[in-house]
């Protein structure tokens, strides 16, 4: 949709610049309005009261975006939200501020509004359920630092505190400390303790969310997937909002969120570079657990193990990596696939992964008789 006039919003905590831009007959675009309101619902409504309902409200992505496209719906303004990390003309701009950012904002929506790669906003409920995975992971992590925190001591004395379970480091007996540890250490286990009872409720609270209608036939969906439990189909859903016929195509999902390799190629130069990290940390990382699941040594053969099997043998940690990164993309191309075509047949192990295994099982024990050989030697 083209635009001659429009409203570039550069939001800040308390104040926000405010700047019309109108695409004269002639092609030059003039700033006909710039101001500065307050960031409340209040300031928005007092500055926005002289302008006209047609014209779109453009502002970046960020803490304040889904209040403000609320209130700047409900004054009767379209919205065209921007993703900051998509736009290099404000963010690396060698001229930055509050004032050239709504200007650029007004600029782009006149120009072409796709060069803002307009984002949409997720409803209340999957939002809700991120907000509870995030509160989730904040306390698992938590819980890590303070454990790795805790054998760091013991280890500072020559002691090893035995125990491989998270979950139940809390319980280790005090008679297995050392006496020097006892007054530094022993009161942070009740914390930790605290700590895995809220992960609990967290986890309670995200399964009853999970049995809402906007999840129950998504989630169950999914989940027929190998490795991908409660905690990986509740936030994948959420994260891509419900809406997986958003996707043109399922593999679309993979660059979504962050799992597919930077590009920078040039001529015959074409460099080899990690995944792009966009979109959400806690999604990624649920889908990289879900993928190890599947690629244990006791877990059943799948299609989506033989894939990081085979990257695996190429030998070496960061072939692991890639692995379950691999894995985990080929998960969520999966997941959206599934719920793209409900009426589409999930099939763990095909035909030809089985001859698939039959070849991987044979390379690798050619590739073991080798290096016993070599051992030897």
């Amino acid at each position: 949709m083209e635009y001659d006039t429009t409203i570039g919003v550069d939001v800040s905590d308390r104040t926000s610049k405010i700047c019309v831009m109108r695409k004269m007959p002639d092609g030059e675009r003039r700033v006909i309005v710039e101001t500065t309101c307050a960031t409340t619902r209040e300031g928005f409504a007092e500055a926005f009261a002289k302008f006209e309902r047609g014209w779109p409200v453009v502002f970046e992505t960020g803490t304040h975006c889904r209040w403000m496209d609320k209130c700047f719906k409900m004054l009767g303004f379209g919205t065209i939200i921007a993703n900051p990390g998509l736009v290099p003309s404000i963010t690396k701009s060698n001229k930055k501020n509050d004032r050239n950012d709504a200007r650029e904002l007004a600029r782009l929506a006149i120009a072409d509004p796709a060069m803002l790669h307009p984002v949409f906003l997720r409803d209340e409920v999957y939002q809700q359920m991120l907000r509870f995975h995030h509160a989730r992971n904040m306390l698992i992590s938590q819980r890590t630092q303070t454990i790795n925190q805790i054998r760091g001591f013991a280890k500072s004395l020559g002691h090893r505190i035995e125990c491989a379970s998270t979950e139940k480091f809390h319980e280790v007996s005090r008679a297995d400390w050392p006496r020097e540890l006892e007054e530094a250490v022993w009161p942070i286990m009740g914390t930790l303790k605290t700590i895995n009872l809220k992960i609990r409720a967290y986890d309670k609270l995200i399964a009853r969310l999970a049995e809402q209608p906007e999840f129950k036939a998504m989630v169950e969906r999914v989940r027929v997937v190998y490795g991908v439990g409660i905690i990986g189909s509740t936030v994948f859903i959420a994260a891509i909002g419900g809406k997986p016929d958003r996707f043109g195509h399922s593999r679309d999902v993979g660059a979504y969120l962050g799992m597919t390799p930077r590009q920078d190629q040039s001529g015959d130069t074409d460099k080899q570079l990690n995944i792009t990290h966009a979109g959400s940390d806690i999604v990624r990382t649920a889908l990289v657990e879900c993928a190890g699941v599947a690629l244990m040594a006791n877990a059943k053969d799948t299609d989506l193990k033989l894939k990081g099997l085979r990257i695996a043998l190429r030998g070496g940690k960061t072939a692991r990596k890639k692995a379950r990164v691999a894995v985990a993309r080929a998960m969520a191309v999966t997941m959206v696939a599934l719920l793209q075509n409900p009426d589409r047949e999930y099939i763990p192990l095909s035909e030809e992964g089985k001859r698939g295994f039959e070849r991987y099982n044979a390379e690798l024990e050619y590739l073991t008789i080798q290096k016993a050989a070599k051992k030897a030697a």
